[in-house]
């Protein structure tokens, strides 16, 4: 999953985001988590289409209250999952059963021989858990949907359009400063079109404080929407089912 984390080697987390997942250091620089880009289920020529147009096309594939709330709980347990495994795979590693403050600041070394905080480590590795738990629970229920789609977001004309893995993959050979200010949520259930979204998912999960009630991002200074909180980006990208996901409080095993 979470293939292609493209920081520079050996360079420690910036200090304001030590003791978050991976998601808070991607909202300062796409390069730093930057993943190979969404399992579409739907894919297709590159298209925009302004927020009128999907959410039109979308009111004939609304999901019923009962789906949303069985995708919402099957969501939760695959945050769930995915922090139980994680922490069960690195018993004996910390102090305790989780990382205090200070170990989530200590370096270690990720899956692709990476310098980095172990904030960020249990953060990609809980991500990838968590997502491929996603796509077998959403495939079991016959729903379309991507994961790590990355869109291109225009806030003047509501436009949004998708970027192609191939196309990520060439912008992040250039340098990546074309994907800053995209958006690339977890999890997104569309009609079969990416651009005609029904709901978005994201998983949060914490280093310290774990069973606490996720909450969504601040944009840092210097960002495209900067000082915004990424939920609210996200509802104005993508409409009003926008969804934040943690492990429920006090489940751990």
């Amino acid at each position: 999953m979470l293939e292609a984390c493209a920081s520079t080697l050996g360079r420690e987390a910036p200090r304001q985001y030590a003791l978050d997942s991976l998601s808070a250091s991607c909202l300062k620089n796409p390069l730093y988590c930057a993943t190979v880009s969404g399992r579409e289920v739907a894919t297709g020529p590159v298209q925009t289409v302004g927020a009128a147009v999907a959410s039109a096309a979308a009111v004939g594939h609304a999901l019923s209250p009962e789906m949303m709330t069985s995708i919402k709980e099957k969501m939760k347990e695959c945050a769930n999952n995915a922090r139980t495994e994680v922490l069960s795979r690195l018993k004996g590693t910390f102090e305790g059963l989780v990382p205090k403050e200070a170990e989530c600041k200590a370096m270690t070394v990720d899956a692709q021989g990476r310098s980095v905080t172990w904030a960020i480590r249990l953060g990609l590795e809980m991500h990838e858990v968590a997502l491929a738990c996603a796509q077998a629970k959403l495939g079991e229920l016959g729903l379309k949907f991507s994961l790590k789609p990355r869109y291109r977001f225009n806030r003047t004309s509501k436009e949004k359009s998708l970027i192609t893995p191939e196309e990520l993959a060439k912008l992040l050979r250039q340098g990546g400063e074309e994907l800053k200010g995209t958006l690339e949520p977890d999890v997104v259930i569309h009609t079969g079109d990416p651009l005609q979204v029904l709901v978005v998912y994201d998983f949060k999960f914490r280093c310290v404080n774990f069973d606490q009630e996720p909450v969504w991002r601040t944009y840092p200074p210097g960002h495209r929407y900067a000082g915004e909180r990424q939920g609210d980006i996200y509802k104005e990208a993508f409409g009003p089912e926008v969804h934040l996901i943690g492990p429920r409080e006090g489940v751990f095993w």
